[in-house]
């Protein structure tokens, strides 16, 4: 008799599609949420990279000479840029003057950082320092670092980031990202900072959004 009734039940199937459907769905739910914090990973690292050449030619375009104002300016600018990850709150931005040390003859020997200026709340520090010399090769990573001209200058700009979940830090959790870029100097004949308008410094105590 219990034969007969599973013979039955073994044709009527509508229920089969939903159960099956009812299974899946964790796992594509899962697989849509771990794609969309894939997807947005991706976009932070581009957009980190994008500021950073932003933030790079900005800086070297500003023509004549160069203060703490502009600089200000400018940090500010990319800042804003920045706000769709809260890079201000997450973020460092930090833009270097590289020049060419010259020896008597006027042959390039040695790099160096001419000053140095910052911005976003993210405590960390350039590994750069003022007045200390870089080699010949001048600054960045090994094998693909970059030099200033014998008569140029360079604007080296790093960010780093702590990231910002989309869907949930479980997928990728909240590493530290970063971005440089670099660009010559243009129409720029003094290359000191000038100290008038708002200074942005880095170091210690600096850090703020």
């Amino acid at each position: 008799m219990a034969i007969k009734k599973l013979h039955r039940l073994w044709p009527n199937r509508s229920g089969v599609a939903a159960v099956e459907f009812a299974l899946s769905l964790p796992i594509l739910l899962g697989l849509t949420m771990y794609s969309m914090e894939a997807a947005n990973m991706a976009y932070t690292s581009q957009k980190l990279g994008d500021i950073a050449t932003l933030t790079a030619d900005s800086v070297s375009r500003i023509r004549l000479s160069i203060s703490n104002g502009d600089l200000t300016d400018a940090l500010g600018g990319m800042k804003i840029l920045g706000d769709s990850i809260d890079l201000r709150n997450r973020g460092r931005i930090i833009v270097s003057s590289v020049q060419p040390v010259l020896d008597s003859s006027g042959n390039v020997t040695n790099q160096k950082v001419r000053w140095q200026r910052c911005t976003g709340a993210l405590i960390k520090d350039s590994p750069y320092v003022v007045n200390a010399n870089l080699g010949t090769a001048g600054i960045g990573a090994t094998g693909r670092k970059i030099a200033a001209a014998k008569d140029s200058e360079l604007i080296f700009v790093e960010i780093y980031y702590t990231y910002k979940p989309l869907v949930s830090s479980s997928f990728f959790g909240t590493p530290q990202m970063s971005a440089v870029a670099a660009m010559s100097v243009r129409e720029r004949s003094a290359n000191d900072i000038n100290t008038s308008g708002t200074n942005s410094p880095c170091g210690s105590g600096t850090y703020s959004a």
